[in-house]
């Protein structure tokens, strides 16, 4: 059984500036991160091509490669779903990853624009219902996800949540200090209002000196988080982002932050951010939507604010440097639960329905 993987959060070459691929953080976080663990099947990615009755994949040095199932990511193309009704009747599967509600983006998302019928006609969401609705199977990443899409999607849905390679993650070293340095880590232009949603709360205190605060994961084309904090330039430390292979190089702040605005994407959103904290040894504060609440009372460990308040009450109790160690070894130690072997083992056994 011969595997091909293509994904639309992926960078091809021609786009990166060292003439390489690279995964984006959610192809790498969903699909990438496990293709050196489906066992003894062959696995390949890269481009998805049409090859006349089915879809080959263009490796990494420009070949065409056959394969008996493709696993489909992001990819909104129009002539999708004829293609993959085709592929069915020369007996391919196509399964599909979905990890975002698409439909409830905010404008303010970058990827609302990008995913928009009348901006882009030949790429976006309505195609991509169209595409997801003709799977053999779809996999998501929470539970929510797998209820709004049950109408139109007729396949089989099964939840699939994200893990992590908590190997590559470095615990942060909890010092004594007691300004702590607090973070934030993604790209503001792919947001819903988030960080709006407790500005007004951290600019205070980082302009009084109680913490210090670091964004992780800046692109030059997106605005700064000082912006969004309406504080000098000078109080934010800014990390660029990385590739998504050196991700875990951005989290090395005290304490972790993970803000959401209200709204229908949110509702969608994985607990991957919490889980990447907690694998760097990093206590964090969440806002109160479904993952991360959930995440919060299953390992009874971390932190959630419902109301603007508990922001505060959270990050002075974690300004103690005693607090923040112990927190942070608990997570860690809770985090191992959702190691990648589990999600890589739930991958295997998926496919292996289709040998």
């Amino acid at each position: 059984m011969r595997i091909g993987i293509a994904s639309g959060d992926y960078l091809s070459a021609h786009k990166a500036k060292d003439g390489k691929s690279h995964w984006g953080g959610s192809g790498w976080a969903r699909l990438g991160q496990y293709l050196d663990k489906l066992g003894d099947h062959l696995v390949v990615s890269g481009t998805l091509a049409w090859n006349r009755t089915h879809f080959s994949i263009i490796d990494d040095v420009n070949e065409m490669v056959d394969v008996d199932i493709v696993v489909l990511q992001r990819l909104m193309h129009g002539n999708l779903p004829e293609h993959i009704k085709l592929a069915q009747a020369q007996g391919q599967y196509v399964i599909n990853d979905l990890d975002d509600w698409y439909w409830g983006l905010d404008p303010r998302n970058d990827a609302f624009w990008s995913s928009h019928p009348k901006r882009n006609p030949n790429e976006n969401r309505n195609h991509y219902k169209k595409v997801l609705a003709r799977s053999d199977l779809v996999l998501v990443s929470t539970k929510y996800l797998q209820e709004r899409i049950s109408d139109w999607v007729k396949c089989p849905i099964v939840v699939a949540p994200n893990t992590v390679d908590v190997e590559r993650f470095t615990p942060v070293v909890h010092t004594d200090d007691q300004t702590p340095l607090v973070g934030w880590v993604g790209a503001t232009s792919h947001r819903s209002g988030d960080l709006e949603t407790v500005a007004s709360l951290l600019a205070p205190m980082i302009q009084r000196g109680e913490i210090r605060f670091q964004h992780s994961g800046h692109y030059a084309h997106a605005t700064p988080v000082h912006e969004i904090l309406k504080v000098s330039h000078h109080l934010v430390n800014t990390k660029p982002a990385v590739d998504a292979i050196d991700y875990p190089s951005l989290l090395d702040m005290h304490v972790g932050i993970a803000p959401l605005s209200d709204t229908p994407f949110n509702y969608a959103k994985s607990d991957i951010k919490l889980l990447e904290y907690s694998a760097s040894g990093i206590p964090w504060v969440a806002s109160a939507l479904p993952s991360y609440v959930s995440l919060q009372k299953d390992w009874g460990a971390g932190r959630v604010a419902k109301r603007p308040k508990d922001w505060i009450r959270h990050l002075n109790a974690l300004k103690s440097p005693s607090a923040r160690a112990e927190e942070g070894a608990l997570l860690r130690e809770k985090v191992w639960a959702r190691h990648i072997d589990t999600g890589a083992h739930t991958l295997r056994s998926l496919l292996e329905q289709f040998s």
